[in-house]
């Protein structure tokens, strides 16, 4: 198959690493994938397995980006693409319009749980399929209503599991607790650095790591993370790390991983958090249910409680017995049922009954 991957990513998270794997493994198993990306994206570095004459470069500016709708178009043809995934809202509309110049078959997959609108359904009404990365997105697209049921799919996130290696696990000096995400919001880190002041005071040599990065513009969500911080004289407690290419090595150091999320519509760090054998402690989101599925795999807490989120850190910190247990069983869990080979079988799958269809 020639498929065309289009993102408009600017940074790194768990979709973009998402369609890195698929993209990779779709070029291992001997399809011809090609990607579209917007100028210095950094999803360029993770797609390893690609041509560089397979990856092109336009603005996708918006929504109602018709220029780019027509480029996207030509190089479609140009290229014999069979089929165009798009990932990004604001660039579904640029694609199905290229998909009709081209006169190719288009598929979307819809990486976060916030609600579409009818005039997505309106742009979209040819998509051959909605792909949901869990059970949770899925679910949300059907009450919406904007897409028949019949076009939505589930095919939840795989990892690469040989990025993952079992790891003899050494005491460190100071017990640490981290967390990974990019500085929004949503992520939930000002729950996380309140519930550090409560640890602390328990424990006060222990450390929290907060590995990511700020995508605002202005740097407001960093700097008010910051000034928390040392609003709360936590300074000496809460580290930020700033981003990571390398997500497994800085896994591997966390005696805890905690995810504070207020919304998670898979939780990608999560699963690999406990493929990298680190107890996990998420919150009750959508996305993190679904991974953390039994009691014995992680534990769940409300969101926005810190209260609830320090007491489950520091039952985990105090039990090191419980620890080892949780490491075992989600290691176990991620790699039974969470495997990027799976996906890219579920995908390749989808992928064909589009092309046949068109």
């Amino acid at each position: 198959m020639r498929i065309l991957q289009i993102s408009s990513a600017r940074s790194i998270g768990g979709g973009e690493r998402h369609v890195a794997g698929l993209s990779n493994e779709l070029t291992i198993r001997g399809h011809d994938i090609f990607a579209a990306l917007v100028p210095g994206s950094p999803m360029r570095g993770e797609l390893s397995g690609l041509a560089s004459q397979n990856i092109a470069e336009f603005p996708l500016r918006n929504a109602l980006d018709i220029s780019s709708a027509i480029k996207i178009g030509k190089f479609a043809r140009d290229n014999r693409i069979e089929l165009i995934n798009a990932h990004f809202a604001k660039d579904y509309p640029v694609v199905a319009a290229a998909a009709r110049l081209a006169r190719i078959p288009f598929v979307i997959t819809r990486h976060v749980l916030f609600p579409m609108n009818r005039m997505h359904g309106f742009f979209l009404r040819n998509v051959k399929y909605v792909i949901a990365p869990s059970n949770a997105v899925a679910n949300a697209l059907r009450l919406q209503g904007v897409f028949p049921p019949e076009k939505i799919v589930t095919i939840r996130y795989g990892l690469e599991i040989g990025k993952f290696p079992e790891r003899a696990r050494h005491p460190h000096a100071n017990l640490s607790v981290g967390s990974v995400g990019n500085l929004d919001p949503v992520k939930g880190f000002d729950v996380l650095i309140r519930a550090a002041e409560i640890v602390s005071k328990q424990i006060p040599d222990v450390k929290f790591k907060i590995v990511g990065q700020d995508r605002s513009r202005d740097g407001r969500n960093e700097n008010e993370l910051r000034n928390l911080t040392a609003e709360l004289n936590l300074s000496n407690t809460v580290e930020f790390v700033g981003w990571s290419d390398n997500v497994s090595d800085m896994l591997a150091g966390f005696d805890v991983f905690v995810s504070a999320s207020r919304s998670e519509s898979f939780g990608f760090v999560i699963a690999e958090a406990m493929l990298s054998g680190v107890p996990v402690i998420a919150t009750e989101t959508e996305g993190a249910r679904e991974i953390i599925s039994d009691p014995a795999l992680g534990l769940l807490v409300p969101v926005n409680s810190p209260e609830a989120l320090a007491k489950a850190v520091l039952e985990l910190l105090h039990d090191r017995r419980k620890r080892e247990e949780l490491m075992r069983r989600g290691r176990e869990h991620v790699k039974a049922s969470f495997s990027l080979q799976r996906t890219v079988d579920e995908t390749e799958a989808l992928y064909q009954r589009a092309i046949q269809a068109a």
